[in-house]
């Protein structure tokens, strides 16, 4: 219990120093406040599933957050002078609205599409979960990357409203039924994913763009909101999967949502708090799955194979062979669970020596991204630097870099930023 507490200290600390320092959201401390928390959390040992965690596993975590550290630190000052400052406008008119306007359509054709195929949506069938999972399989990925829009253009029109003071009534009107509509359609597939990230883009992108203009209180104020949104999806989809696939099973007075989980996972909390297994489950489930894979495979294994098993769509279309890595999750851990954090892919595919790697390059990577957004801040820095936020906050329960949408979403806001490009206008430019 003591550790845990320790723990959870050091990244609330980290967090208010991210927020508040001298160096407003820096990577390495919102890394460090995610995973101290973590790993705080994950000394509760409240599963008799759970194994103390070995001393290489604690060498494990310990080497890889200094490697970053160094790299992030040492990649801060390479990029700070090699980029210079170059402040570009971020002023968006009624071009950025036309874009947003183009991607509700197309995520409402998609939807249509797939609602016509399949004669349902997830949160409108009675098996939400198994149906996500048959649209996944079985349609074309791009479409079901268009019905997904809203992850994107949702945070987009946010910053949209943000960065224009003033907007006409009739631009606001359609914001407002784009924002609306999108949330929707989200809502359809019954994803904590595609909710949290909305969320968290649009937290990110608020304080990326005004984080130097706004008050420690709103600051504060902001990141109380995302972060309390953020725990009631974790806690309130999973609860109304459940309830949607269950409910002809119970008897009235006596559902628990989260019953099934706290019985499988044997999480030992009262019934009154049951609600709160599935916050406890990400990082503490994650953590000791890693633990576990480093204990089952030893060292390198696949030899890139695991991680670049994400291009194996583009192998098929290319008609190559594809990458093959099974993970048998049934023997490392349980076969329900099959995460284990950011680092999980780099060691079964290189060892240590990989996990090392990929903590050097992901440090050079924030770091420039950082320097990036600070001397050249514009709409494509600004959502960057949210979405890898993001990115690293999923790092405690996989590695971003391992779904193809990463690619797509990129993509998608690059070509965004060179259609807008001819109408930012370059201010000032300095040494």
């Amino acid at each position: 219990m003591l550790l845990a507490i320790i723990f959870i200290f050091l990244g609330l600390g980290c967090g208010l120093w991210y927020l508040l320092g001298d160096q407003k959201l820096r990577f390495d401390l919102l890394l460090a406040s995610i995973w101290l928390i973590a790993i705080g959390v994950a000394q509760l040992h409240l599963s008799p599933l759970e194994r103390p965690w070995s001393l290489s596993f604690w060498l494990l975590l310990l080497s890889f957050s200094l490697v970053f550290g160094v790299a992030y630190n040492l990649g801060a000052k390479i990029w700070n002078k090699r980029l210079k400052n170059k402040e570009i406008s971020i002023y968006l008119g009624s071009y950025f609205l036309f874009i947003l306007i183009f991607l509700t359509l197309l995520a409402l054709v998609a939807n249509v599409y797939i609602f016509w195929r399949f004669g349902t949506l997830p949160l409108l069938s009675t098996i939400p979960d198994k149906m996500r999972f048959i649209i996944n399989k079985e349609v074309f990925g791009p479409i079901e990357y268009a019905a997904l829009l809203p992850r994107i253009y949702i945070p987009l029109s946010f910053l949209y409203l943000i960065i224009n003071k003033s907007v006409k009534k009739l631009h606001l009107r359609l914001i407002i039924a784009n924002i609306v509509l999108g949330l929707i359609f989200l809502l359809f597939y019954a994803s904590r994913l595609t909710i949290v990230i909305t969320i968290l883009l649009c937290y990110f992108g608020y304080l990326a763009i005004k984080i130097k203009e706004i008050s420690v209180k709103r600051i504060l104020t902001a990141s109380f909101i995302a972060v309390s949104t953020i725990l009631l999806v974790s806690i309130a989809i999973p609860a109304m999967r459940q309830f949607i696939t269950y409910r002809d099973y119970q008897y009235a007075g006596e559902y628990n949502p989260f019953a099934y989980i706290s019985t499988i996972s044997q999480v030992n909390l009262p019934p009154a708090l049951q609600f709160l297994t599935p916050l406890y489950l990400i990082p503490t489930f994650n953590l000791q799955a890693l633990m576990r894979v480093t204990q089952f495979y030893g060292g390198a294994t696949f030899y890139g194979a695991y991680s670049l098993s994400v291009f194996n769509s583009l192998l098929e279309i290319a008609r190559l062979p594809q990458l093959s890595a099974v993970i048998e999750w049934d023997k490392v851990f349980v076969p329900w669970w099959n995460t284990a954090t950011f680092i999980f892919g780099y060691f079964v595919d290189f060892g240590w020596i990989g996990t090392w790697l990929a903590a050097a390059l992901w440090g050079l990577g924030l770091a420039f991204i950082y320097v990036w957004n600070n001397k050249r801040p514009s709409l494509l820095t600004a959502f960057v630097l949210s979405y890898f936020s993001f990115v690293s906050i999923m790092t405690i329960y996989t590695n971003y870099f391992g779904r193809e949408e990463l690619y797509l979403d990129l993509a998608l806001i690059f070509l965004i930023s060179i259609l807008l490009r001819p109408k930012q206008k370059n201010l000032t430019s300095a040494s």
